[in-house]
């Protein structure tokens, strides 16, 4: 499903030229669950924008699904990130005024999706991330959990065939990050590829392949046994 290949990605801080991406060689198969690990400046968050095209690299090819998307005009890059790519955040950047069935509903309003469609969808999803009884709440009335996963639901609720989450469980207790992975890993369990960028070790633990990253380039890859993948992707969420 993608294929990077040489990608290099530099940026220019005053004076000094930052190598934040080195020679990046990574294919990664449909249904993959990959955590990306390294200390802060490693590259990261880079890769992650790169891989959900809200960046370009300066040199190297990225194939998503067999299309070559280097080089694409940005109004068909726009249509990728909405039909094949899902996005969860730290900081779950979900709009303040609107509830949890209108926050998840968003993006279909802006694909042209009929009302009907969208309440089912909506539902679904809420049914799916264990919120149903959450539907009206606001951001400020949930729980940290409780609004990352409407993040989730949110990024999901167009059917992507890619989940990018960048530290998803970074603004959480422990309890409520076992939620939120348990609810990823669910998703992955049903196809979805599912790529974590994570400082946390455990999480690294839990995925069926560790990318280990410093200063741009890509260490390391360990995989994990397979008696040791998605070993708690059984969980359900509390509601």
């Amino acid at each position: 499903m993608i294929e990077l290949t040489g990608i290099e990605r530099t940026f220019q801080v005053g004076e000094e030229t930052v190598h934040a991406l080195r020679g990046i060689d990574l294919k990664l198969a449909s249904g993959e669950y990959a955590a990306i690990m390294g200390p802060s400046g490693s590259g990261k968050s880079t890769l992650l924008n790169l891989l959900g095209l809200l960046d370009r690299p300066d040199a190297g090819q990225y194939r998503l699904d067999g299309l070559e998307t280097t080089n694409l005009p940005e109004e068909q890059r726009a249509r990728l990130r909405r039909e094949r790519i899902g996005f969860v955040f730290q900081a779950f950047h979900l709009i303040p005024r609107l509830t949890a069935f209108e926050n998840i509903e968003l993006p279909l309003i802006l694909a042209g999706i009929a009302p009907r469609g969208r309440r089912e969808r909506v539902a679904h999803m809420l049914a799916a991330v264990g919120l149903t009884t959450r539907s009206g709440h606001r951001p400020d009335q949930l729980s940290g959990g409780q609004r990352q996963r409407v993040a989730i639901a949110r990024a999901t609720v167009m059917e992507p065939r890619l989940i990018l989450a960048d530290e998803p469980t970074g603004n959480l207790d422990r309890s409520s990050g076992e939620e939120v992975i348990a609810t990823l890993e669910a998703l992955n369990q049903k196809g979805l590829t599912l790529i974590i960028v994570t400082h946390d070790p455990t999480i690294g633990e839990r995925a069926c392949q560790c990318i280990r990253m410093e200063d741009g380039a890509v260490l390391a890859r360990d995989e994990v046994q397979p008696s040791r993948k998605r070993a708690s992707s059984h969980v359900t969420p509390t509601r």
